[in-house]
């Protein structure tokens, strides 16, 4: 652009002389109106960067079939009604809320105070219980009282969906009762921890107009093209968003692949924008949702990683904190997810931000110890039932295991690139090799990302937020080949296959989803490979199948995976390992060779000689080749009842 100058750099001489006489007094009218004429088309340049309404005239760029597409989806799929859930125990005790009053109870900022630099709310702790029928509830809350039996004390909250209660307590004894209670009711198995608050991750620019380059530019880079000739994502993998709200009728988002919609504020599966939330907020959880799970193929906005996978919504509101972030996460755990997308997390004051790295790896180290065993009871909890839990690494450019819930390696954290594909400014970061610390496990495009907003709108931001459900999506891909992949094996194929960040080793590799999809899928057994050559069958195999665990007809809520030890071409043994007996049950297994498929027989039910908590019925599987020559068994059992499954190579197990 060129520079427009007004006036000379030098004062004109004699102090006494018309101001015009210099340039005479036309010369000086003709000035003075070039001067007002340009003068009013700055004001009015201005005036666009003060007017939120000018966003319209700074998204030019972006394709205009993207905004105003020619014709209506005809593919909407009604959404269901405001379903209740069972929350409420029908004759709860006398020290359990009544049903018409069991509800969250809101915080104003007088709750709230700061624990070693993280916000708690300070009269209130919660209880997770590990196991929970309508006897515990009151039972828990009953002893609960018995020790406490002030007005000062009680469960002002319980949720049978996600196992949780709230209690409220004198601010001043939240620490030494947090400390006391596990240690006073003893018979019942419970975590308590305190209520902190937590938010979106999304990163807020400075400026009111975004500037919208490509908006597909960062496809490529991560393999999403020739990842989607693998696979587009299966609808036996359900991936679940835990964020603000969902617009479920937006075209990239409503589809009959959403199950379950929750919202753990309203209680019901209402899942839309509240009116009074914060503009972030409104639009966060449609955005992060369409990237990782977005329709493709139907001519609107954006595709997600994973179009073909099933999307359960799940809502946290915009009043953040601990117990409502648990309770999605424990709902989606509960309620059958194989992954959960999680673009939410700390954040921080000034005075941490300024801290130097060494000084924020050691107050890691002491900061949130309370809350840091809360998330890995809950990690647990969802690697018993094989669920990956994937975290936004947050947007402070600060160490991210300062965050307690991003802390080892029992989930994924997801840092962000810009567009040369180098560390996003406000990403946080967390491998410092000369502290042998790797908190950062991946990183994926977090700028100028195309996201729906409700009302089918759709907007363009920044933020590990955005990177997050680009992985999750990716996960969910190798999940669709692979269900029994757990989170370990995800993370060690992610780093194997992922591709260095030029310049910057504290953020995890560049997402690369085609060569991790094709690391997933190469150890699946080759039919033809093993009919040439049998003893390419000896080894140690795993049903790519999980089996639920049932007890006397009952879900037990717990997966086992089902492992063949082939030490011959003959045969060899068939075993299930539970996690909750940690015991193996097994039996003999034999091979019969045909010209076109491989029979293998169990001779009789797993067992364990010394536990009879268990007894799995006997399968005989019948492989034969499928379209892409992989080895596809029948696995049918006593009763006759069959399911497909694949079989993967594996060098140990993975209990």
């Amino acid at each position: 652009m060129k520079k427009v100058y007004f006036g000379s750099s030098e004062a004109p001489s004699g102090g006494n002389e018309p101001f015009w006489k210099p340039w005479g007094l036309g010369s000086w009218l003709l000035r003075l109106l070039c001067f007002l004429v340009l003068l009013f088309v700055l004001g009015v340049l201005l005036s666009l960067f003060k007017n939120p309404k000018s966003q319209e005239t700074a998204k030019a760029e972006v394709p205009e079939d993207i905004i105003n597409p020619d014709t209506p989806d005809p593919h909407l799929i009604p959404l269901p009604g405001d379903a209740n859930f069972p929350h409420d125990i029908q004759n709860p005790g006398r020290n359990l809320p009544q049903p018409g009053d069991n509800n969250l109870p809101p915080h104003t900022d007088d709750d709230i105070e700061n624990d070693n630099g993280r916000q708690v709310v300070g009269d209130r702790l919660n209880v997770i219980l590990d196991a929970a029928d309508d006897d515990t509830f009151n039972k828990w809350a009953d002893e609960f009282k018995a020790l406490y039996p002030g007005d000062d004390y009680k469960v002002v909250y319980y949720d049978k969906m996600t196992q949780l209660l709230q209690i409220q307590i004198p601010q001043e004894e939240r620490n030494q009762i947090m400390q006391a209670l596990p240690t006073q009711i003893t018979d019942i198995s419970f975590y308590v921890f305190p209520e902190g608050l937590m938010g979106n991750l999304a990163y807020k620019p400075n400026d009111l107009v975004f500037k919208y380059p490509e908006t597909s530019w960062y496809y490529e880079p991560i393999q999403a093209y020739d990842a989607w000739e693998i696979t587009k994502g299966s609808p036996d993998v359900v991936v679940a968003i835990c964020d603000s709200y969902f617009d479920l009728n937006h075209d990239d988002l409503n589809s009959d692949r959403i199950v379950k919609p929750y919202s753990v504020m309203r209680r019901n599966s209402n899942v839309k924008p509240a009116d009074d939330c914060d503009e972030v907020s409104f639009m966060h959880g449609s955005m992060v949702a369409s990237q990782a799970l977005g329709n493709m193929d139907n001519q609107r906005g954006t595709a997600g990683i994973a179009p073909g996978c099933k999307f359960m919504p799940v809502s946290l509101g915009h009043q953040m904190t601990n117990i409502v972030v648990l309770q999605g996460l424990l709902y989606a755990i509960y309620q059958g997810a194989s992954v959960v997308n999680l673009s939410v997390g700390d954040y921080y004051p000034d005075e941490i931000k300024r801290l130097s790295v060494e000084e924020q790896i050691q107050l890691s180290k002491m900061r949130c110890l309370e809350e840091q065993a809360v998330w890995d009871y809950v990690a647990e909890l969802a690697r018993e039932r094989n669920v990956t839990i994937v975290w936004a690494a947050g947007n402070e450019n600060v160490f991210s295991a300062l965050d307690a819930s991003k802390r080892g390696d029992a989930s994924i954290k997801v840092a962000a690139v810009d567009k040369d594909l180098h560390k996003a400014e406000f990403s946080n970061f967390g491998n410092i090799e000369e502290y042998d610390l790797h908190e950062s496990t991946i990183s994926a495009p977090g700028v100028d990302i195309l996201g729906a907003k409700p009302f089918n709108t759709y907007d363009i931001g920044p933020g590990t937020s955005f990177a997050a459900p680009i992985v999750t999506g990716a996960v969910a891909l190798m999940k669709s080949i692979d269900p029994t992949l757990s989170t370990a094996e995800i993370i060690e194929i992610l780093r194997e296959t992922g591709k260095p960040i030029e310049g910057d080793a504290t953020i995890g590799k560049l997402l690369q989803i085609k060569d991790a999809l094709m690391m997933v899928k190469d150890n699946i057994a080759n039919f033809d490979d093993i009919m040439n050559d049998h003893e390419k069958f000896v080894g140690l195999w795993r049903s790519t199948t999980l089996l639920e665990i049932t007890n006397n007809g009952q879900s037990t809520g717990k997966k086992c995976r089902c492992y063949y030890d082939i030490t011959s071409t003959e045969g060899g043994s068939s075993f299930i390992y539970a996690t909750d007996t940690q015991k193996d049950y097994s039996t003999t297994l034999s091979i019969e060779w045909k010209p076109s498929e491989i029979v293998m027989k169990e001779a009789g039910n797993k067992t364990n000689r010394t536990d009879n908590t268990y007894s799995f019925v006997p399968l005989t599987l019948v492989c034969s080749p499928d379209t892409a020559h992989q080895m596809k068994c029948v696995a049918t059992d006593s009763n006759g009842v069959s399911t497909t499954i694949y079989l993967r190579k594996v060098n140990h197990r993975q209990d």
